[in-house]
């Protein structure tokens, strides 16, 4: 399978259809009967959040947050042959009121700024695309640029895709961007990450019968150069690979299932320290196709390795490079993946055509327990202390969009963080987080 996100636009919709208001905006042809095009959009976006025991802590909040995103793409050619393109998206991010610990963050705010600005060179698809661009990469366990974050992540650099027949290959070469509130956004000029992935093409069939139909291997690199601090100094190397198996996938059956799994290990160097740590994911998924609204359920475990006391050569908890907020482990985000063994159930349904909705429920449990518990953006959440319990918390989301009309949709849900013995016995005052949210998005 291609890595996501490597075509797909900013979130700014499909062509709105010629009898739309906004329709004289998408694909202007500027040369005649030559092949360039040039298309303007946008999004609006507000968005409330209700925080009650905020990261199981006795934190309150509720604050507010606005996005504006402006597009431009100009294409040149037809994507069935040779192509050029430059697409730019300038954004305006503002939070309002947020008073939790970090204030307002670089991920809920940026004045005017670009969000994106590359070009692409292409043939069919197989392309190359330089400049700053949005990169999500497989199902973003790693890797990823999160919508939920009112400044999505970014990066700058090179990524190259090619594909032939049931075979793609893609390498980036990038440096994420630093969001500075009132300031130019700059690349960051203390990391590089590389990466190369092999694997099937989007659509292709399975290269044998029994062979899995999606398959990929990919290495990532990461360093991390500070100007001064040894200790800050990381080299990490991520090696790994996914499939998937699908059965079943015809109209004509009532049930389609898939079984999904990925793995990694990751060596190199922190400070002094060398790295050896791994995870891996299992998950196997059914639709029930003659059911009203398709329901889909899904059914997962995923294990990340954690620290070992003592070793002080060794480094062994497992690092999610640039993850993605929602994305997985819980929409509450509170904890992350090192030394947890998460079970999850989620369910997706669309009742109504309109309507989309989804329900899930995790369950959080240490692996070692002379370790703690890690937040998704890998550092310590709640250390092990004296306790020997096992059950860090479990967690409900229940998620919702509707599309109103053609261009606006409201979001809706929440999320409730019940916790465990371990988190009431390293805190005394853990509290059940309840949190919810609100908003609309106006594309055109």
């Amino acid at each position: 399978m291609v890595p996501t996100g490597l075509l797909a636009q900013s979130a700014t919709g499909a062509p709105a259809p010629a009898h739309d208001l906004f329709a004289p905006l998408k694909n202007i042809a500027l040369a005649g009967d030559r092949p360039l095009v040039l298309t303007v959009g946008g999004q609006l976006r507000w968005r409330e959040e209700f925080f009650r025991g905020f990261n199981t802590l006795p934190l309150a909040d509720d604050h507010a947050q606005t996005r504006v995103l402006l597009t431009t793409e100009l294409v040149a050619g037809r994507r069935t042959g040779a192509f050029a393109r430059l697409y730019a998206e300038g954004r305006d991010a503002q939070s309002y009121g947020r008073n939790l610990p970090g204030g307002v963050r670089s991920n809920d705010a940026d004045r005017a700024d670009f969000q994106t600005a590359y070009i692409d060179a292409g043939y069919r698809s197989s392309l190359l695309r330089v400049g700053r661009q949005e990169i999500g990469l497989a199902r973003e366990r790693m890797f990823g640029a999160p919508d939920w974050s009112n400044t999505r992540r970014s990066s700058t650099g090179a990524r190259l895709q090619l594909v032939h027949k049931a075979f793609a290959l893609e390498a980036v070469d990038a440096r994420p961007i630093i969001v500075r509130l009132r300031k130019p956004n700059v690349a960051d000029s203390t990391q590089r990450f590389r990466t190369l992935s092999i694997g099937s093409s989007a659509g292709a069939r399975p290269l044998a019968r029994g062979l899995p139909s999606l398959w990929q291997s990919y290495w990532y690199e990461q360093s991390v150069r500070p100007a001064s601090g040894l200790a800050n100094r990381a080299y990490r190397l991520t090696s790994g690979g996914r499939v998937q198996w699908q059965w079943r996938t015809a109209k004509t059956h009532a049930v389609s299932h898939s079984l999904e799994f990925e793995g990694a290990r990751q060596f190199g160097t922190v400070g002094t320290r060398d790295i050896q740590a791994g995870f891996w994911v299992a998950e196997a998924q059914w639709q029930f196709k003659r059911v009203l609204g398709a329901p889909t359920l899904a059914l997962g475990v995923e294990e990340a390795s954690s620290e070992r006391p003592g070793t002080s050569n060794t480094l062994e908890v497992f690092s999610v490079m640039y993850p993605a907020a929602h994305q997985h482990g819980g929409y509450a985000d509170v904890i992350g993946r090192p030394n947890v063994r998460e079970l999850h159930a989620i369910s997706q349904w669309n009742p109504h055509p309109a309507l989309d909705l989804r329900g899930a429920l995790y369950w959080f449990d240490r692996l070692r327990l002379d370790d703690g518990v890690y937040t998704k953006q890998n550092t310590l959440f709640r250390a092990a202390g004296t306790s020997r319990a096992r059950h860090v918390a479990e967690e409900i989301d229940v998620t919702g969009t509707w599309r109103a009309t053609t261009h606006l949709r409201v979001i809706f849900g929440g999320a409730l963080v019940l916790p465990g013995a371990f988190l009431r016995e390293t805190l005394a005052d853990t509290q059940t987080e309840r949190w919810g949210f609100v908003g609309t998005t106006f594309v055109f």
